[in-house]
C-alpha cells in the first residue's frame, strides 16, 4: 500500500464519525420534504375549512353595516 493510499485510509478512519454517505442526507432530506409537505397540506386544508365560515360571517357583516347605514340615513 502506497503512502498515499494509507494517509488516505487514515484521514477516512479519523473523520468517518462526522461525516455522513450522500445517501443518507439524500434520504434525510426526502423524509424532511414529505414531512413538511404533509404540514403544509394539512394547514392549507385547515385554512380552507375555516375560510368558508369567515366568508360567511364576512358577508353577513357587511349586510348588517349596510343596514345600519340605511337606518342611519332613514332617520328623520
Amino acid at each position: 500500500m502506497s503512502v498515499r493510499s494509507k494517509a488516505a485510509r487514515k484521514l477516512d478512519d479519523t473523520l468517518a464519525p462526522h461525516y455522513v454517505r450522500q445517501e443518507d442526507v439524500v434520504r434525510a432530506l426526502e423524509e424532511l420534504t414529505r414531512l413538511l409537505t404533509d404540514r403544509f397540506d394539512a394547514e392549507a386544508e385547515a385554512v380552507a375549512v375555516l375560510g368558508q365560515p369567515l366568508a360567511a360571517l364576512s358577508e353577513q357583516v357587511e349586510r348588517l353595516q349596510d343596514e345600519l347605514h340605511e337606518r342611519r340615513a332613514a332617520r328623520p
